[in-house]
C-alpha cells in the first residue's frame, strides 16, 4: 500500500519503531477523533492509530461500508503492511468491537499475523437481540432523539436540520453494518472449539442506558481467555470517565509491553 492510502485510513504511516500498535475503531455514526486523546493516555511504547472509515471527517465524500463483511476483508486488506510488520492490538468501541473482532478472526482464519489482544467496549454480543434499530425503523426525528438518549449525539443537533441531514446517513449506514454482523466471519458461539485464541477484555459502562454488562459478558463464548471490566460512565465511558478505563486498558497494554502498569479496577472475572 502506498503512502497516500495508508494516509486515507490512518492518517498517517505508523512509526517503524513502534512496540506495540493499537488500532481503534469507533462505533455508529462516529470517526476517528474519538480517539484523539488516547496517544497521551497509554504508555509510551503503544502507537494509537485511530482507523478513519470512509464517509465521515477528512473522507466524506467518499462511498460509505454497509455491509460488516465487506468492510472487515477491506480493512484486512488496506491494513496487512503494518499488521504483519509487528506487533498489534485492537481496540473497537460500540459499532467498533464488531469490526475489531472481525479483523482479528479474519487474520488468524487466513494465517495473518493475529492481535496480541483484542479489547472492546459497550457492545452486545452480536448473536444476542440487538440493542440497535434495525437502519429504517425510525424517521429522522425518532433517531435522532434516541442518539441524544443514550450520549451518541449533542441535543443541540436536534435544532439543526442541516446538522442532521449530514449525521443521519452516516448513522443509518452504519447501524446497516452492525444488522450483517452474520457476514463479519466471527466464531460461533455455540462451538467452544471454534473460540478465537487470544485475550479478549470487554469494558462495559456501569451507567450505559443502551448496554447492559450482561450482554457485554456474553463476548466470552468468541474467546478462549476473556475478561470483563466494570468502569464507571454511560455508552461512551472512554470520553465521560476516562480515568478509571484508562487505568485498566493500561495494565493490560503494559502486560503486553512486559512493563509494570499501575493499579486500576479490578476486573470482573470471565
Amino acid at each position: 500500500m502506498t503512502a497516500a492510502a495508508a494516509v486515507s485510513w490512518l492518517g498517517r504511516a505508523p512509526r517503524p519503531d513502534a512496540r506495540l500498535r493499537l488500532f481503534c475503531f469507533h462505533h455508529a455514526g462516529g470517526g476517528a477523533s474519538f480517539f484523539r486523546s488516547w496517544a497521551d493516555r497509554v504508555p509510551s511504547g503503544v502507537e494509537v492509530l485511530p482507523v478513519q472509515l470512509p464517509g465521515r471527517e477528512a473522507r466524506y465524500r467518499e462511498r460509505r461500508f454497509q455491509d460488516a463483511g465487506e468492510l472487515v476483508e477491506t480493512l484486512g486488506r488496506a491494513l496487512a503492511p503494518w499488521l504483519d510488520e509487528g506487533p498489534w492490538a485492537a481496540y473497537g468501541h460500540s459499532m467498533g468491537a464488531l469490526v475489531a473482532v472481525g479483523l482479528a478472526a479474519a487474520r488468524l482464519r487466513e494465517n495473518g499475523r493475529g492481535p496480541e489482544a483484542v479489547f472492546l467496549g459497550a457492545y452486545a454480543a452480536p448473536h444476542l437481540t440487538p440493542v440497535l434499530p434495525p437502519p429504517d425503523r425510525y424517521d429522522d426525528r425518532e433517531l435522532a432523539r434516541l442518539l441524544v438518549d443514550f450520549g451518541g449525539m449533542d441535543a443541540r443537533f436536534l435544532e439543526r436540520e442541516d446538522w442532521l441531514r449530514v449525521l443521519l446517513p452516516i448513522v443509518r449506514d452504519d447501524l446497516r453494518i452492525c444488522a450483517s454482523h452474520a457476514g463479519a466471519g466471527l466464531p460461533d458461539p455455540d462451538d467452544e472449539r471454534a473460540r478465537l485464541p487470544l485475550a479478549v477484555e470487554a469494558f462495559a459502562g456501569l451507567d450505559d442506558p443502551l448496554v447492559e454488562p450482561a450482554r457485554v459478558r456474553a463476548w466470552e463464548r468468541y474467546a478462549h481467555d476473556f475478561r470483563l471490566t466494570l468502569v464507571p460512565g454511560g455508552h461512551f465511558f472512554p470520553r465521560e470517565e476516562p480515568g478509571p478505563f484508562f487505568a485498566r486498558l493500561n495494565r493490560s497494554l503494559g502486560r503486553l509491553l512486559g512493563e509494570p502498569a499501575p493499579a486500576g479496577p479490578r476486573a470482573a472475572p470471565g
